[in-house]
């Protein structure tokens, strides 16, 4: 009876585990725009420039920045966060860096001049 309990919970969190994996890895793409750092899939783009694009999105936030998935999936892409000033936040990978500014339901990306 303990081994099948000990089983079920194991599987449990295991497909806990396996969902959590593919609702954020899966939830952001690569932009080469902006050197392959990720951009969410279900962002609406509202502005576009050469080197600037706005984004409408739910989940960002002023107050509390950008979702901890979407930082773990910036991290595992290789960025890693530089420094942050109020609602800009930079990012660097190799000599790329990015600023992401995170206003509510707004994300905006600005790719630093190469």
């Amino acid at each position: 009876m303990k081994k099948i309990v000990t089983v079920t919970i194991a599987g449990i969190l295991l497909m806990g585990a396996v969902i959590f994996y593919f609702v954020t890895f899966f939830a952001y793409i690569p932009f080469a725009k902006f050197s392959g750092f990720p951009v969410p899939k279900n962002a609406k783009l509202v502005k576009e420039k050469e080197r600037v694009d706005i984004y409408d999105w739910s989940k960002a936030s002023e107050e509390n920045g950008i979702p901890s998935g979407y930082k773990l999936v910036i991290k595992s892409k290789g960025w890693k966060e530089r420094s942050q000033e109020g609602a800009s936040t930079y990012y660097e990978k190799g000599n790329k860096i990015i600023d992401l500014i995170s206003q509510t339901n707004e994300l905006t990306l600005i790719k630093d001049k190469d």
